[in-house]
C-alpha cells in the first residue's frame, strides 16, 4: 500500500510538470518549423544528411562548440579558437548519448537536452512544494507543500522568452537539471546526493562553484536549526564542485601549460575581462545606445534587464531573508556585472532557478501590490517573446 501511495505521489507531480512543460516545447517546435518555412530559410549549411535542414532550426553558434568537443576532444587551441572556454559535462553527456542515436551526435545533444529539461521541470515542481523546515530558507514556510507554487514555478520556466535555449544544442538544460538535484536533495538532508549532482553541474559550467556556496550556507542554516554546529562526514560531499572545476583547470594546465586559459578563451572569443561593477554597467549601456543595428538594441537592451533584474531579485531574496537561494543568484549576476560584457545575460537567467521560486511563491501569495498580476502578465508578454526569439534563433542571428 505504501508502495502505490508513493507511486501515486511521484505521478501527482510528473504528470502535470511534464504536461505543461510538453506542452510549451510542442508548440514552440510547431512555431519554429512552420515559420521557417515561410520565411524560406535556406537549406542546411553545416549539418548534412536526412534531417539536416530541421535539426539546424535548434542548432547554432556555441551548439558547434559542444559538438566539436564531444566528436574529437579538445583540440590544441590555435585549431579551433576557444574550445576550452565550454566545461566538459555536457559534450560528455552528448558524446554517451550518441550511443542510442547510431552515432548522430546532434540527435544526442538534442536529446540529452530534452531528457534533461524534462528532469529540471520535474525537479522544479518538487523544489517548489517541498516543505522545509524553519530557518532552513528564510521566510515563506507558509506556502510550502502547496502545489500551486509548483505549478506556476514550472509554467513561468515554460513561458521563459529565452526558453529556445532549454530545447537546443546547449548546457542550460542539464546544468538547470543538476542544480536542482542538488538543492532538492540538500533540502532534504541527503549531502552525499547533492554534493554528487552539485559536482555533476561544475563539471557543465562554472557556476556550479555557485551552486556549492549556497548548498554550503543551506547546510548551516539546517545545522541551526537542528540546534547543533557539529557537522557530519558527509560535509565533504560540498568539495566535490570545487574538484570538477580544479580537474577541469589542471587538464587545461596539462594541455595549454596555461593556468588561465580558460579565462583567456573568454577573453579572446567574447571580449569578457574582470571589471568593477560600475564599469560592467556603463559599459553594458554604452553598448546599447551605440548599437549599429536594431537586432542589437534590442538584444543590448535585454541583457541590461536581465543583469538589472537579476540585481532586484538578489536583493529582494536577501529582504526575505533567503539566505541560500541569495548567495546563489547573487554570484551568478555579480560575475556579469563585473565583466566588459553583459552578453548572454537573458540566457543564462534560465538556471536561475530561485527567480522562477521566488516568482511563483509571490504569484500564490496574491499580494495587493502585485502578486495577483505574476501569471496574466507572464501568459500575455512571454510567450509572444518566445515564439519572436525563437524564430530569430532559427533564422541564426544572435539573440542570447
Amino acid at each position: 500500500m505504501e508502495g502505490r501511495g508513493r507511486a501515486a505521489r511521484v505521478r501527482a507531480v510528473v504528470g502535470p510538470a511534464l504536461g505543461l512543460w510538453w506542452a510549451s516545447r510542442v508548440a514552440l517546435f510547431a512555431v519554429v518549423t512552420l515559420m521557417s518555412f515561410v520565411l524560406a530559410l535556406p537549406p542546411a549549411a553545416r549539418i548534412r544528411g536526412t534531417g539536416g535542414w530541421l535539426l539546424e532550426r535548434f542548432v547554432w553558434w556555441d551548439a558547434f562548440h559542444f559538438l566539436r568537443i564531444a566528436d574529437r576532444g579538445y583540440l590544441p587551441p590555435e585549431l579551433p579558437c576557444c574550445d576550452q572556454a565550454f566545461f566538459p559535462g555536457y559534450p560528455f553527456a552528448t558524446w554517451t548519448a550518441s550511443v542510442f542515436t547510431r552515432g548522430n551526435l546532434v540527435l544526442a545533444g538534442l536529446l540529452v537536452t530534452q531528457v534533461a529539461a524534462s528532469v529540471a521541470v520535474v525537479l522544479l515542481w518538487r523544489v517548489a512544494v517541498q516543505p522545509g523546515p524553519r530557518g532552513q530558507g528564510g521566510n515563506g514556510s507558509r506556502v510550502a507543500g502547496d502545489p500551486r507554487v509548483g505549478r506556476v514555478a514550472v509554467l513561468l520556466l515554460a513561458v521563459s522568452p529565452y526558453g529556445i535555449f532549454l530545447s537546443s544544442v546547449y548546457s542550460e538544460a542539464l546544468f538547470l537539471a543538476l542544480s536542482l538535484g542538488a538543492w532538492l536533495a540538500g533540502l532534504r538532508g541527503r549531502w552525499w546526493w547533492a554534493g554528487a549532482l552539485a559536482g555533476a553541474a561544475a563539471a557543465t559550467r562554472v557556476n556550479g562553484l555557485f551552486l556549492a556556496a549556497a548548498l554550503a550556507v543551506m547546510y548551516l542554516l539546517q545545522l541551526r536549526a537542528q540546534g547543533r554546529w557539529r557537522p557530519r562526514p558527509h560535509v565533504v560531499a560540498l568539495a566535490a564542485p570545487f574538484l570538477a572545476v580544479a580537474g577541469y583547470l589542471t587538464y587545461l594546465r596539462h594541455r595549454t601549460g596555461s593556468w588561465t586559459d580558460w579565462q583567456h578563451a573568454q577573453s579572446l572569443s567574447w571580449q569578457r575581462e574582470t571589471a568593477w561593477p560600475w564599469e560592467g554597467l556603463r559599459i553594458g549601456w554604452h553598448s546599447l545606445v551605440t548599437a549599429p543595428s536594431h537586432d542589437l538594441v534590442v538584444t543590448r537592451a535585454l541583457d541590461l534587464v536581465a543583469v538589472l533584474g537579476g540585481l532586484a531579485f538578489t536583493a529582494f531574496l536577501l529582504w526575505r531573508r533567503r539566505w541560500a537561494e541569495a548567495v546563489f543568484l547573487a554570484p551568478n549576476v555579480g560575475v556579469l556585472v563585473a565583466s566588459t560584457t553583459l552578453q548572454s545575460a537573458p540566457r543564462y537567467a534560465l538556471t536561475w532557478f530561485p527567480l522562477y521560486l521566488m516568482a511563483a511563491r509571490w504569484a500564490v501569495r496574491d499580494r495587493p501590490w502585485g502578486g495577483r498580476y505574476v501569471v496574466p502578465v507572464a501568459l500575455t508578454v512571454a510567450p509572444p517573446l518566445l515564439a519572436v526569439l525563437s524564430v530569430t534563433f532559427a533564422m541564426h542571428l544572435w539573440i542570447a
